[in-house]
């Protein structure tokens, strides 16, 4: 009995731990092959072409703010448009691209959990998921639809895994498990990642001219005022501001060079609608309001168009302009305008509106961009102790970023092109030339042509012939003189040589006809060339008017600081070099002011300055005649300037010696310097020898009675 009790006892407590190994063995073992069997297959098998997709949603979750943002693109009539920002053309079709290939072929990779719990540690909650338990955690969720916006690849984008390049942790929205997968991915819920950001799209080498502008409207009298030009022939040039002083200023470069850079590359921050009636977009390219042809002999209808732009733009900056005689209505801009050409004849215009404030999606899309100022009685009381993080919070609401309106249009200027080419001109046939049909030159046919003294010896040769019978006797001299003279010979070389040097009509006019065969095909090529570009360039310029047609923009209050730069700004005061000033010193007057006033007369009016008188000249003999002129002159005495004593023997009123014909010289004037002493040995020169001089008047006594003399027998 006990053994029996004591054998029963064992067989339980082996069944209670056969059975506790059973459930532990259930509880422990690893999962299932089954629970595997997705690993290494595609998410997404059916999703092979990314055409399929017709719209992409992103969705993305900011855990400061508490909010999901999502953002739709989809294709409408041939167009992937943004349905959140006013259905705007989304030009990003490398973006769209790549995010549609994005989920073609992503496999599941190796399972890091099979738990919702884990949801949040790997980032992968979802974010359109209506769960408030957690804020945290909540990863990105891309849609790929078709139509009817069925989904045909959906994935929630979780954390990146650190230790791997482009690996995330990923599920499906209806699945629990989390996978570990590779994607080369780059969502972006960002308007400007999804949309041309370049507005203008140019190349900054094409730039030409840079024109700032400004309104001026008094009364119906509307102007536009041109207020800087910057202008140059090629990129390699400098940029040239009208109406620079060149002496005294300079174009600042670093700013225009930052005009020209936000310029090549203007980003687009935001978009709005312009105003439409009638569901047509009332606002032409150059500004102009299109009043529906109803409303030409409807004032109420042109009123209510009128107060419709009003109510759309005069708050964003640009007023309503009417000129009721010319029936003209447009816009201009309160903060004027800044015009780029282009070297291909293309002009934007950029009329700038108000600044203001706003967040993300209020700068994007528009909205509510100011909150109105409460009144005295509405103010809020002052915060009890402890509520800094909601002022904290109120002052993250109230961060804006500054931005601006902006207007863009496209226009067409053939100046820009260059002078237009100018047809050459037929050169008229001179006078005696003959051309044929074909406007060449006929040359006559080559005929002897003789001279008058030819003919006329001919004629005298005819004359002499003896009479039939009669013979003619010739003395020796008669031949001689019949033959011909050496003037004759000369008179008739010269002939030859000028008929031979004057110039040949007919030759000089075929060279000119070919020169303008040449210059009107080279004419011709040319207006086709230019037609050719011409053409082209009003094409971009409707293309891209196309563009803008239908909407005005917002740009950041940064660019258009830089790109809307008055005169002031663009002119610095030019600094001078070191060398420059140093030239300015020694130029300047100093040291006795009368000295200076006097060096500063013309030189006809400045005084005579006396000269120091010359040394005596050395001579290699003493002179034997102590009072030769040349002895006397040896001592030079400091004297007063005198008139010159005449000689006894010359005329009382000596006349000038007339000057050399080869080599005139004109009388110097008297000075007060003494004249130059002569040699001892030195002779005076014979008249007939001696060159002739004007005659100067004597500085010395001595030298007055002897100069006369040497030209008297003269």
């Amino acid at each position: 009995m006990n053994t029996n009790s004591q054998t029963l006892k064992f067989v339980i407590a082996a069944a209670v731990m056969a059975g506790l190994a059973g459930l532990t063995s259930s509880l422990t073992k690893p999962t299932p092959i089954d629970d595997f069997a997705n690993v290494g297959k595609p998410f997404f098998a059916d999703f092979k072409d990314p055409n399929l997709a017709t719209a992409v949603r992103v969705v993305a979750y900011n855990e400061d703010t508490a909010s999901a943002r999502v953002f739709t693109v989809q294709k409408k009539d041939g167009t992937w448009r943004i349905p959140s920002h006013h259905n705007y053309p989304a030009d990003g079709e490398e973006r769209l691209a790549k995010t549609a290939r994005t989920l073609i072929g992503v496999t599941r990779g190796a399972v890091a959990s099979r738990v919702a719990a884990d949801h949040e540690r790997f980032g992968v909650v979802d974010p359109l998921g209506e769960a408030t338990d957690t804020l945290k955690g909540r990863g990105q969720r891309l849609t790929l639809m078709k139509e009817s916006e069925i989904a045909v690849a959906d994935l929630i984008i979780g954390k990146k895994l650190p230790e791997g390049d482009n690996r995330y942790y990923v599920r499906h929205p209806e699945e629990k498990e989390t996978y570990i997968t590779e994607l080369d991915v780059d969502i972006s819920t960002k308007f400007g990642d999804w949309v041309e950001a370049d507005l203008l799209k140019l190349d900054r080498d094409d730039l030409t001219k840079l024109e700032a502008r400004s309104t001026n409207v008094e009364g119906e009298v509307y102007s536009e005022v041109v207020d800087a030009t910057l202008s140059r022939a090629t990129s390699s040039d400098d940029w040239a501001l009208g109406g620079l002083n060149e002496e005294t200023e300079e174009v600042n470069k670093d700013d225009v060079t930052a005009m020209v850079n936000v310029i090549d590359n203007l980003k687009l921050s935001g978009v709005r609608r312009k105003p439409e009636y009638e569901g047509r977009t009332i606002l032409q390219g150059d500004l102009g309001i299109a009043l529906p042809p109803a409303a030409a002999q409807n004032p109420q209808m042109v009123r209510a168009v009128i107060k419709l732009v009003q109510n759309s733009l005069v708050s964003k900056g640009f007023e309503v302009y009417q000129n009721r005689e010319a029936n003209d209505i447009r816009l201009y801009a309160k903060a004027g305008e800044l015009v780029a050409s282009l070297k291909d004849g293309v002009q934007f215009h950029m009329s700038f509106g108000n600044q203001f404030e706003g967040s993300d999606d209020e700068i994007e899309i528009g909205g509510k961009t100011a909150k109105a100022e409460k009144s005295d009685s509405e103010q809020k009381p002052a915060d009890p102790p402890g509520s800094e993080e909601a002022s904290e919070e109120e002052e993250d609401e109230n961060k804006k970023t500054k931005s601006r309106y902006l207007v863009v249009r496209a226009s067409f200027s053939e100046d820009l092109l260059g002078p237009a080419p100018i047809a050459p001109i037929k050169p008229d046939v001179p006078e005696g030339v003959e051309v044929d049909d074909k406007g060449n030159v006929v040359k006559p046919a080559e005929v002897p042509v003789k001279t008058d003294d030819a003919a006329a010896a001919d004629k005298a040769g005819d004359a002499d012939k003896p009479a039939d019978g009669e013979e003619k006797t010739v003395d020796a001299d008669a031949a001689k003189s019949d033959e011909p003279t050496a003037d004759a010979k000369k008179a008739d070389d010269s002939a030859a040589e000028k008929k031979k040097d004057e110039p040949n009509l007919g030759d000089i006019y075929q060279r000119a006809i070919e020169k303008y065969r040449a210059d009107l095909t080279k004419y011709g090529t040319d207006v086709k060339s230019r037609e050719e570009k011409a053409e082209e360039g009003r094409t971009k310029v409707d293309e891209l008017n196309d563009r803008f047609a239908d909407w005005y923009y917002v740009i950041t209050e940064e660019d258009f600081e830089k790109l809307r730069l008055n005169r002031d700004q663009l002119v610095k005061i030019k600094v001078k070099e070191e060398s420059e000033e140093g030239a300015d010193k020694a130029a300047a007057p100093t040291g006795d002011p009368a000295a200076s006033i006097l060096n500063s007369l013309p030189d006809g009016l400045k005084p005579a300055v006396p000269a120091k008188p010359a040394a005596p000249a050395k001579t290699d003999a003493p002179a034997e005649d102590a009072k030769t002129p040349a002895a006397d002159a040896a001592k030079p005495e400091p004297a007063k300037p005198a008139p010159a004593k005449p000689d006894t023997e010359s005329p009382a009123k000596p006349e000038p010696v007339k000057p050399n014909t080869e080599a005139p010289a004109k009388p110097a004037p008297a000075k007060s310097a003494p004249a130059e002493p002569k040699a001892a040995t030195e002779e005076p020169a014979p008249a007939e020898k001696a060159s002739p001089e004007p005659a100067k008047p004597a500085e010395n006594s001595d030298a007055a009675t002897e100069k006369p003399a040497a030209t008297e027998g003269k």
